[in-house]
């Protein structure tokens, strides 16, 4: 049974998202993280459960999910603190398939209009610098076979960035140790809680990144980077 089964829903409440921005922003700082903030004037009691309907703009149906408010700012107490009055509600039936669609969601909007993304990093936020070393060739093989080869990376990390940090990664070859930077950004993280309450052995906490702004030279040096002779199978102890 699940947790929606759960609950006793006791407000259903529609979000309509004025434009791409207004919706990455909610998602970069709240929703990846599994929460959101609704405004409001009338709030409900914290432990209400609500069904929620996240309308994206250019999209017809819209995103479902289930959450409970967690904390309220009543509207006297938002006027003492020049807040905006609402409910912070945690997302306690949010599936890994509804994670997925709006990241997919992102990445459509990137390549649509990639100027105004481009735009927003430049000002929003400055640049981690990470380096990533291969331990063996057969590490950086399911890397290559999982990540890489689609345009990106996922480096496992109890400490993982928000999604849409900037990172600056220096690829470093486990046998050459030839040395490669590229950027990339986090559109996926998987927290330790979130690793430990899937029961999921192949859930690993992390980040994954998408790298950004590849020229052909940093292609071709990625692509020299890989081209060594793996073996088809690697044989595994009992």
């Amino acid at each position: 049974m699940g947790k929606r089964e759960l609950l006793r829903i006791q407000a259903e409440i529609e979000i309509h998202f004025r434009s791409f921005d207004q919706f990455y922003k909610e998602y970069t700082a709240n929703i990846s993280k599994g929460g959101l903030f609704i405004k409001t004037t009338t709030p409900l009691p914290p432990q209400s459960a609500l069904e929620l309907k996240l309308f994206l703009p250019g999209e017809a149906q819209p995103v479902s999910a289930v959450g409970e408010v967690v904390h309220v700012i009543d509207p006297a107490f938002a006027r003492e603190r020049g807040w905006d009055p609402g409910i912070g509600v945690h997302l306690v039936d949010f599936k890994e398939t509804t994670q997925k669609r709006l990241e997919q969601y992102i990445e459509k909007r990137v390549r649509e209009n990639p100027a105004t993304v481009m735009e927003r990093r430049k000002h929003a936020r400055a640049v981690i610098r990470m380096k990533v070393r291969f331990p063996d060739l057969t590490t950086l093989l399911e890397n290559y076979a999982k990540d890489i080869s689609q345009g990106g990376i996922f480096i496992p990390t109890n400490d993982p960035k928000p999604v849409g940090s900037v990172i600056s990664l220096t690829l470093i070859h486990p046998e050459s140790g030839e040395e490669i930077e590229v950027q990339g950004e986090v559109i996926r993280v998987v927290t330790e809680v979130e690793a430990r309450e899937k029961h999921d052995r192949q859930l690993t906490p992390g980040m994954g990144i998408k790298f950004i702004d590849l020229s052909e030279r940093q292609q071709q040096s990625l692509d020299r980077f890989l081209a060594v002779e793996y073996p088809v199978h690697f044989d595994k102890k009992p």
